[in-house]
């Protein structure tokens, strides 16, 4: 059983790679399967996945932490019931990345499994904002994305041509072993995503002890909706969230549209668009960040 991890921060796109590797794992009729971990109350994100592929949930946690056992027992049980040829592990967007390789190397999984491949998915419209984040959060993101084999510099297409060679510049000194790729709509190259062994080294790898603290600012608040919201007052709401206010995502029925709509919201840019799923859904909204508190309970 292969497995390879998706990690990466807060809205760089993680789960719209991840169906793009689903697609190509299933074109060379392998078996693929899903552990996902969601920090908030409730998973948005596994709604989003080909739902004919066998999937685990983490949520209301992060699987570098707390969690991290969890990781190895459900890889564990994901073979004994499905035997699938590759587990694509999908981190939180505030994990460390190496905590969660480390995870995956427990004994128990050592005759069974091997870590394929490392993807760190990078947002290149907010890696040009980085800097302006908080210490911790920068060291969090720059860390994520130093363990990886891969590294796959996502929405392209949202900057101008002359902005992205600065950044493969960047990253080819942040980790020089990586295979670097660009791209837009989570579709990179994956022909040697499956053929790789990621070589670690076990004492390379902080243990979560020291890794906790980078994140122990970081919460999630949900919000649940019982009606149809205006477009207007939902994005007037938006505005009014703080600047600490790293990811948000959900879905809403809007009093416009009949359609149920996902939302995402990510460095002040907000997304709404209409989406169809498999099963139904309650509303909600679940915004992650620091200085939660501060958020005003929606009134709709």
């Amino acid at each position: 059983m292969d497995i390879i991890i998706i990690g990466g921060f807060l809205g760089g796109g993680k789960t719209t790679t991840l169906n793009h590797l689903i697609k190509a794992a299933l074109q060379q009729e392998l078996q693929p399967a899903v552990i996902m971990n969601d920090f908030g109350q409730a998973s948005v994100d596994s709604q989003l996945v080909e739902g004919s592929v066998p999937m685990d949930e983490i949520i209301e946690g992060c699987i570098c932490c707390a969690m991290k056992a969890d990781v190895s027992k459900q890889l564990h049980q994901i073979y004994l019931d499905y035997q699938p040829d590759v587990v694509f592990v999908e981190c939180s967007g505030i994990a460390h990345t190496q905590s969660v390789i480390d995870a995956c190397l427990t004994p128990v999984l050592a005759p069974i499994s091997t870590i394929r491949s490392v993807i760190g998915v990078v947002d290149a419209t907010l890696y040009q904002r980085v800097e302006s984040y908080p210490g911790d959060m920068q060291k969090l993101y720059y860390d994520q994305l130093s363990y990886c084999s891969h590294l796959f510099i996502n929405k392209i297409d949202r900057c101008e041509p002359e902005d992205i060679a600065p950044i493969l510049s960047d990253l080819t000194i942040l980790n020089q072993d990586a295979e670097i790729s660009v791209g837009s709509f989570g579709q990179f190259e994956t022909s040697t995503v499956f053929s790789n062994e990621v070589q670690v080294k076990a004492e390379t790898i902080p243990q979560a002890c020291d890794l906790g603290h980078a994140h122990s600012g970081i919460g999630h608040r949900y919000f649940a909706f019982k009606h149809s919201v205006k477009l207007e007052d939902l994005v007037k709401w938006f505005e009014t969230l703080p600047q600490s206010t790293y990811r948000a995502k959900g879905f809403i029925q809007l009093a416009e549209h009949p359609q149920l709509q996902l939302v995402q919201y990510a460095e002040g840019q907000l997304e709404i668009e209409p989406i169809d799923l498999q099963n139904q859904t309650e509303q909600y909204l679940v915004v992650i960040g620091n200085q939660l508190d501060k958020i005003k309970v929606p009134q709709f």
